[in-house]
């Protein structure tokens, strides 16, 4: 299983520094997030004693994430394009991640058990809980907190995409079943002689609707589930989840007919929640090996 905390550790990570620095140029960026994984692959292999060639399984699926995912909305013009065709194509490494981690539960490339100076020194942690659980389990557990701040995000918006495109799909038709007396008007803008292309930055781009606040709120919940789901207090994860509900029912009642905010919240927040509590299981099964 720690090849697949080391996973959750390179995508979480390179994640969070893409979502920091988006304003910076690409090639700092890149570096920052080089820097981290080299930290990071390097302190796997001599303070856990991981094999090397093991370490490349990361490495290659951490590339593969980043080249096929995106830590900003989908922002598209409305039309199948051939760029978001390959957009879809490329999303294939990030069902290898999923896979891959699955496939890692069941594959130790130690047999011998972790050993190096930093599994040593979380043994002798004065931190009694951490001394009390094995390497792989604290590994597990940054590597989960780290994915769970933004790559989470990102699976979550990939779930919600078809939502998206059905309520784009029935506003067409809505707009399709307008008044005939609009038919005139929509025959005249159709023909091409009145077709102007609008400039790039007049250009009302459709964008994957947010509800206000989720990115920092999602991050947030996810943790708490994951923290007292492990501490064996459900009863207050069931209030977290009712709470969310209640508050949000007020902006969700107030959606046209034409909305999809009670879809879109719906499919987010289970998405959410099934993350939250995977991660759960996995350190809890970690923990007791």
């Amino acid at each position: 299983m720690i090849v697949g905390a080391l996973i959750l550790v390179v995508i979480g990570s390179a994640d969070i520094i893409r979502a920091g620095l988006r304003q910076t140029p690409m090639p700092v960026t890149v570096l920052a997030i080089g820097l981290v994984w080299a930290a990071a692959l390097v302190l796997a292999a001599t303070g856990l004693g991981v094999p090397p060639w093991w370490l490349a399984v990361p490495l290659l699926l951490g590339v593969g994430w980043l080249l096929s995912t995106r830590t900003e909305p989908s922002v598209e013009n409305g039309r199948r394009s051939r760029s978001s065709r390959v957009s879809r194509a490329r999303a294939l490494p990030a069902v290898v991640v999923v896979v891959a981690l699955v496939a890692t539960a069941f594959v130790d490339p130690v047999p011998s058990g972790l050993s190096g100076f930093l599994a040593d020194a979380l043994a002798g942690s004065p931190a009694g809980a951490v001394a009390a659980l094995p390497p792989t389990t604290v590994v597990l557990g940054i590597g989960a907190a780290l994915f769970l701040v933004e790559s989470a995000n990102i699976v979550v918006r990939s779930a919600l995409r078809p939502a998206m495109e059905e309520a784009r799909l029935g506003r067409a038709v809505a707009e399709a079943r307008a008044p005939e007396s609009a038919a005139p008007a929509r025959r005249e803008a159709a023909r091409w002689w009145s077709r102007r292309a609008a400039p790039e930055s007049e250009a009302a781009p459709v964008v994957v609707e947010d509800l206000r606040g989720g990115r920092i709120i999602g991050p947030l919940e996810r943790l708490l589930i994951v923290g007292l789901t492990l501490a064996g207090a459900l009863p207050i994860v069931a209030g977290i989840l009712a709470a969310k509900g209640i508050v949000r029912f007020p902006e969700i009642s107030q959606d046209g007919p034409g909305g999809s905010k009670a879809e879109y919240f719906l499919v987010g927040s289970l998405v959410s929640w099934s993350l939250a509590i995977l991660a759960a299981g996995a350190l809890w099964i970690s923990a007791q090996g």
